[in-house]
């Protein structure tokens, strides 16, 4: 992407292996970062977006095609879990005070 501006940061992603391709080499890229809506690096919003990777490379012009028809889980329900987890951790931990308590028993 050298010499383009880029609309987004991304702060943290959660990479999902595509049904559609058994070799592993097209993934989705459920990603939680900022985005700059007007391209002038004063409009930032914070956002949840999805990328697609081929072979390693995050693609930023092909939309994420989620497929629906898959035996077990559809990548449709694999991104909506990723969108959830990130949703519901950013937004819990922007609205409530959060406390990591260590474990009361330990386990040997």
């Amino acid at each position: 992407m050298s010499g383009e501006f880029r609309v987004h940061t991304i702060k943290e992603e959660v990479v999902i292996e595509a049904n559609h391709n058994p070799n592993g080499t097209v993934k989705y890229h459920v990603c939680y970062g900022d985005v700059d809506w007007e391209r002038n690096g004063k409009s930032l919003r914070t956002a949840v977006f999805i990328l697609m990777s081929y072979n390693g490379k995050k693609n930023y012009q092909t939309p994420a095609h989620l497929t629906l028809d898959s035996e077990g889980i559809t990548d449709f329900e694999k991104v909506y879990e990723a969108l959830t987890y990130l949703r519901m951790k950013y937004l819990v931990s922007k609205n409530y005070e959060i406390e990591v308590h260590p474990p009361a028993v330990t386990v040997k």
